[in-house]
């Protein structure tokens, strides 16, 4: 199963942290915040992120736009659908979290829309060579361990970093190839995703 690619990395034991704030809070913390001004270094924040890592081009309006777009994208996963946590302990203040979020959106989203060619990591899919059966299984498992590193506060960038371990990609440069981060975003992120890997590696090898 997939859940053994993960045994290719060293696991440390490093304590989770417990302080994770979810939808409820997150609308409470929200509506504490001056959106005025955090609207204004979002928008900023956003547009900097499209122009210096995805050199995306257009005019001053068309960049607005398309920043506003993927600001709203974010505030609706995080204050309507709650499917973003905030871990206080990673990201300290509301518009740390918000930025974070908006780094990993953006990044799902050109990934989605233009997937990336990389020749030196041509590794397939860890399901292509199953079974129908074990690939349906391989499925229901992948989708168990995405929702219980969720639960377990994990970050988008984390989440990020278990897709490309699912997908085959396991060597830390090519995963940040992958997924353009830099490496001290690399790091700071495994470092944080390794407890859960190792809870999570416990909980999977229950199955069969």
């Amino acid at each position: 199963m997939f859940f053994l690619t993960f045994s290719a990395f060293v696991i440390e034991r490093m304590e989770v942290s417990n302080n994770i704030i979810s939808k409820n809070g997150l609308q409470e913390a929200a509506q504490k915040e001056d959106w005025e001004q955090l609207w204004i270094n979002l928008i900023a924040f956003s547009i900097k992120r499209l122009i210096t890592r995805y050199g995306i081009k257009g005019s001053k309006d068309e960049l607005l736009a398309l920043a506003e777009k993927k600001l709203s994208e974010v505030l609706s996963l995080t204050l309507v659908e709650g499917t973003r946590n905030w871990n206080t302990d990673e990201y300290p203040t509301f518009k740390d979290f918000l930025e974070s979020v908006i780094d990993s959106h953006i990044n799902n989203s050109f990934r989605k829309a233009s997937p990336k060619e990389s020749p030196d990591l041509d590794i397939p899919d860890a399901s292509n060579d199953l079974s129908p059966e074990d690939s349906v299984l391989y499925k229901e498992l992948r989708s168990e361990a995405y929702d219980f590193l969720l639960e377990n506060g994990a970050s988008d960038d984390e989440l990020m970093i278990f897709e490309c371990m699912a997908d085959g990609i396991i060597k830390p440069k090519a995963i940040r190839k992958d997924l353009g981060m830099s490496e001290t975003d690399f790091h700071n992120a495994w470092r944080r995703l390794k407890p859960r890997i190792l809870k999570l590696r416990k909980k999977l090898s229950s199955h069969d």
